[in-house]
């Protein structure tokens, strides 16, 4: 056995900024306060439209892996491996092994003198709440009627350029790999 300096555990951890899940948004555009619930339970709280001082928004990538069994032909596992994994896989087993690439999205609201990014994932957010008769049943355009209500709201706000393609109805800036690489992008001059 040897003594040879090697990774340390801490050289492998994730450090997200502060944060939390947002669970519900109302927006009071008479009295310009923004109510807002968290996934954890906490209370409630009402914020001043302006002080929302940043709009974030992004496509996050999650990559799965679908493995069919050459005799059965359906998929009968979805998990995330590498590409190389998923040759061991296919060689190994004589599977067929593919890749598919779903995308969600994801929004941030940066807040003055709160030290924590709040943010939510379209996928499990109660777009009814937030935008009464105008939810629909389409995710994607919840979330882009969502954009564009918290960017009226808030038009002070800094916005970033997933905001800005919205807003503009133009192309949305390429997805980001993970939500860890959202929060570092959003949250590089949270104090």
């Amino acid at each position: 056995m040897t003594d040879e300096p090697g990774p340390r555990p801490e050289e492998f951890a994730v450090v997200l900024p502060p944060n939390a899940r947002l669970a519900g948004l109302q927006l009071d555009d008479a009295t310009k306060v923004l109510r807002v619930a968290f996934s954890d339970g906490g209370p409630e709280r009402d914020v001043p439209a302006a002080q929302i001082i940043a709009l974030h928004g992004a496509r996050i990538r999650h990559e799965k892996l679908v493995r069919m069994p050459k005799k059965f032909g359906a998929p009968i596992v979805t998990e995330q491996l590498s590409t190389g994994a998923r040759a061991a896989v296919s060689s190994a087993t004589g599977d067929i092994v593919s890749t598919g690439e779903d995308l969600y999205f994801a929004l941030a609201l940066r807040v003055a003198d709160v030290g924590e990014l709040w943010y939510l994932i379209a996928d499990s957010f109660n777009f009814r709440n937030a935008l009464g008769a105008d939810a629909g049943y389409s995710t994607e355009t919840n979330f882009r009627t969502l954009v564009r209500r918290l960017a009226a709201f808030a038009p002070h706000a800094t916005q970033d350029g997933f905001f800005a393609a919205v807003l503009g109805r133009l192309p949305l800036p390429p997805p980001v790999g993970s939500i860890i690489e959202f929060f570092k992008t959003v949250s590089k001059d949270l104090t």
